[in-house]
Order: C-alpha cells, then sequence, then structure tokens
C-alpha cells in the first residue's frame, strides 16, 4: 500500500499476480488509475495496514483526499491468490476508488460556473482599467497570467459538483463564488511613477514600510535585477553597525583607492575621501567601504544581505530574486569589498531596494512585501533599533548635503542613498554605469519608501535622485 500512497504504479502492477498483469498491461494500468485520480481529484492517498487473509482476502482502510469533494473513505478488499512467485492481487479497475463497484465508471458532474472574482486596486477600483495595472493584473483564461494566475482557485471559485460511479452519486459539493482580490496598488502613484520615469530604460518601486504593502510599480520593477552599486552600502554599514566593527564617528584616512587582495578599488571619478564613516557614507566612498565591508567579512555580509531580503522569492507576479554570492564564493577581501559595495555579483530589484530603504524607515523592522491585502502581514527584527537610527541619521546627511540633494523636498525630511553601479569595470562613459537612489520620507514618521533604478544612465544622485523626489512627493501628496 506504500506504493499506493506514493503514487508508484510501476510497483503497484508488479504486485499483481501473472494472471491480472497479463490481462491488464502496465501502461493500462497505470492509465486506467490516472483517469479515476483525474476525475475524482485525488490528491493524496493515505492506506492502513492490510488485515489477515481470510477466504481468499485481506482488506485495507484507505482515505483519499479529493481537491473538491473533500475526504473519501473506505475499505478495498484485496483479492489474493497464488503462491511463491505466483503470488499476488488479482487486481480489477473497481479496486482504483473505495465503494466503486465492478462495471461502474467513475464521472463528475458539474454546475455552471460562477461568475469570476475582480482584481482591485486599494481604492476599489478594478485594477485593469488602466494599462499600467492591467500589466499587473494579468489575464484570465486556459493560461492566466498576473494576478490572475497567482489567485486562480480564489478569483474563479468552482461550480457544484457531483463524484459519480456509474449511477450513484456518492459525493456532491456546493458552489463556491469567486472572490475578489484586493491589491495594495495605488492607480494615481502607478501613474505617477510611470510618468516620473518617462520612458527611461528602467524600474520604480513603491513600498509602505509599516506593512510591506506594495504601492507602485513602473518599468523593471521587479523583473530585471541589476548591480545595485552604492544602495547596498545600506547594508553593508549596517552589518558594520551591528556588529560593534565602526561608530558613525570613526575615523578614516582620506584616500583615492582601497587596496584589496592586491588589487585597486577607486572612488567615483578618482575622488579623494574618507573622514568619519558619516562622511564617507555621504560621499559614498568606496575607498572606505569596501575595506568595511572585507572587515565585516563574507559569512556576516550575505548573512545581513539575506536578512534584508536578498535570496528571498518575492510574491509578487514575475518578480524575480534580488541575489548575492554565497558566502563560500566571496573567496578574498576584494570579492568581499566589491559585494560590499554593490557589486562583485550583487543583484537587486528596485523593488528589493526599496524594502531595505523601508527597513531602517521602520527601526530596523522587515516587512515582507505584499501586493494583495489577504497576504499577510510578516516583519521580522533584522538590524537593532540603535544601528537603524544611525542609518537613518546618515540617509538624512545624504540628502541634506551629500550626493542626494536632488532629491530634497521643502518641508519634508527625506532620508536617502545614491548608487552608481558599474556596468563596465573602470569605464568613463556614463552608459557603463546603472543609476540607483533610495530613500524614504518624512525621516521620523516613515509613509514610504521608494527605490529608482536607470539603465545605463550613469550617477544616482543625477539621475535617479530627481525621479525618486517625484515618485516621493507624489505619495505624500495622495495619502
Amino acid at each position: 500500500m506504500t506504493a499506493w500512497e506514493h503514487g508508484d504504479r510501476a510497483a503497484m502492477w508488479r504486485a499483481l499476480t501473472p494472471r491480472a498483469r497479463a490481462t491488464f498491461s502496465e501502461a493500462a494500468f497505470a492509465s486506467s488509475y490516472r483517469g479515476a485520480d483525474r476525475v475524482a481529484g485525488v490528491q493524496a492517498v493515505r492506506a492502513g495496514a492490510v488485515g489477515s487473509e481470510h477466504g481468499g482476502s485481506a482488506s485495507v482502510r484507505v482515505a483519499l483526499d479529493l481537491r473538491d469533494f473533500g475526504t473519501l473513505r473506505g475499505t478495498i478488499a484485496l483479492a489474493l491468490s497464488g503462491s511463491g512467485e505466483e503470488a499476488g492481487v488479482d487486481w480489477r479497475p473497481a479496486l482504483r476508488l473505495p465503494g466503486l463497484r465492478d462495471g461502474e465508471s467513475v464521472r463528475r458532474r458539474a454546475g455552471r460556473a460562477p461568475l469570476r472574482g475582480e482584481i482591485l486596486a486599494a481604492d476599489g477600483s478594478r485594477l485593469d482599467a488602466t494599462a499600467l495595472g492591467a500589466s499587473v493584473a494579468g489575464t484570465a483564461g486556459p493560461a492566466p497570467t498576473g494576478l490572475e494566475r497567482v489567485y486562480d482557485e480564489r478569483l474563479a471559485g468552482h461550480p457544484s459538483a457531483q463524484l459519480r460511479f456509474g449511477r450513484r452519486v456518492v459525493m456532491r459539493t456546493s458552489a463556491v463564488a469567486g472572490r475578489s482580490v484586493h491589491t495594495t496598488l495605488r492607480p494615481g502613484l502607478m501613474r505617477a511613477a510611470s510618468a516620473a520615469l518617462g520612458g527611461k530604460l528602467g524600474g520604480v518601486a513603491v513600498v509602505r514600510p509599516r506593512d510591506g504593502a506594495v504601492q507602485a510599480l513602473a518599468g523593471l520593477a521587479v523583473s530585471a535585477p541589476q548591480p545595485p552599486g552604492s544602495t547596498f552600502k545600506i547594508i553593508t554599514v549596517s552589518a558594520a553597525l551591528e556588529h560593534r566593527l565602526a561608530t558613525p564617528s570613526t575615523r578614516y584616512p582620506p584616500a583615492t583607492s582601497a587596496t584589496l587582495s592586491g588589487v585597486k578599488l577607486g572612488n567615483a571619478d578618482g575622488e579623494r575621501c574618507g573622514g568619519t564613516l558619516t562622511q564617507a557614507f555621504v560621499e559614498s566612498c568606496n575607498s572606505v567601504f569596501a575595506p568595511l565591508g572585507a572587515k565585516v567579512g563574507a559569512e556576516r555580509l550575505v548573512q545581513t544581505a539575506r536578512a534584508f531580503g536578498f535570496g528571498e522569492d518575492p510574491v509578487v507576479p514575475a518578480a524575480k530574486p534580488s541575489t548575492i554570492s554565497p558566502a563560500s564564493s566571496l573567496r578574498d577581501d576584494l570579492a568581499v569589498g566589491a559585494a560590499a559595495i554593490g557589486q562583485d555579483r550583487d543583484l537587486a530589484t528596485p523593488l528589493q531596494m526599496a524594502t531595505v530603504g523601508a527597513t531602517i524607515a521602520l527601526g530596523g523592522r522587515r516587512a515582507r512585501p505584499r501586493i494583495v491585502t489577504s497576504e499577510p502581514v510578516v516583519r521580522r527584527r533584522v538590524i537593532s533599533a540603535r544601528t537603524a537610527r544611525q542609518v537613518r541619521s546618515m540617509m538624512l546627511d545624504v540628502v541634506r548635503s551629500g550626493t542626494g540633494t536632488a532629491a530634497a523636498i521643502a518641508g519634508v525630511q527625506v532620508a536617502g542613498k545614491t548608487g552608481t553601479a558599474e556596468l563596465r569595470p573602470n569605464s568613463k562613459d556614463p552608459k557603463d554605469a546603472d543609476a540607483w537612489f533610495v530613500a524614504f520620507a518624512p525621516a521620523r514618521h516613515p509613509k514610504v519608501a521608494v527605490a529608482v533604478m536607470l539603465v545605463g544612465a550613469g550617477f544616482g544622485g543625477t539621475a535617479a535622485a530627481p525621479i525618486a523626489r517625484l515618485v516621493l512627493a507624489a505619495a505624500l501628496d495622495s495619502g
């Protein structure tokens, strides 16, 4: 009976008597079970121990979990015959399901399909009312896409149905109406994000920090992970502060580059920078952060990145996971240092980096991104509240006086971090670098976190920060 529980039709067939195997080929035997299981909707089989033989028969209690009908329970009487190599089960088709009689077929009769539920935006409108919303909602039909695929069973419901053995109705179920899916997406903010992106190749993601609600996606927000560049320094500095390897006031000598494992890693445009850790973060100083990453070490850096969401499969249609090399692959200081500044093989989506910003905004707790309200709010602590406050202070200085001043909004405290990710090492052409900006606002009582990524657009502070400012302003103006 173990073979039946595991769906091992070949082993089941080998347990038949030679006469039964001659009557039913292995292919016909397996096909017969597949057909009955498909019609009945068998999802799992649980069988008890085979009872003692009595009069050439042995009984076994079975319970089959059926997709729509619940659990079908009963006793299967196995006819046994032969001895030695000739011993086995005298199988017949009635043994496929408990209660099935000789000569009966397994049939299913369904009523009329119920009305399908709708996918709704946060304001209650149909999400597919706009082209942007429709790209997330997807399409229904035999091969649904997007949210229509993810929540197909909920949206479709199911008609009333009867499971019949021959003419007998052995189980029935009532119709279940299709239920609508309520998303967290805001159509107006989706339009604002798309307009701010302005047809550029890139992506924008907007997340509500307190519960991970994804409020807007535009362009390549979830589908094309790119090197996150210096926005990853939010993670690196969090790891360094959390493990007490540095403080915001730790000082570093000014330099134009750092040498790790015999290789120079330079600052953008060969600038000379250093000073306190806060100053190095504000100026996005690679000559400080690459060695700092090496000091953090591969294990702790990767562990922190994963706590921030790297490696997680988002519950968002078409969303790709963001990735960092496993610690075992970061074999020297150069590899760890490169990963610490968002290079090496680091890849991230705007959705992931918006969540990184949102984690700092929420005092070091991360709310897993969710796009429908029925998904539970899942929060877990990533870093201490103390570390998060220190990083937030640094991010405020980035917008006040550092590389992210283009994201400043009058009367609003904006915390941010720029990123410029090399696509071709040592190239001076801006087209060989992705521009990034991660931000949240208002910094003390955050309502929204945003990430912007532009492919081949150069410096994050000049290309991505202005777009982030427009999206932040739109999010705050509309609630």
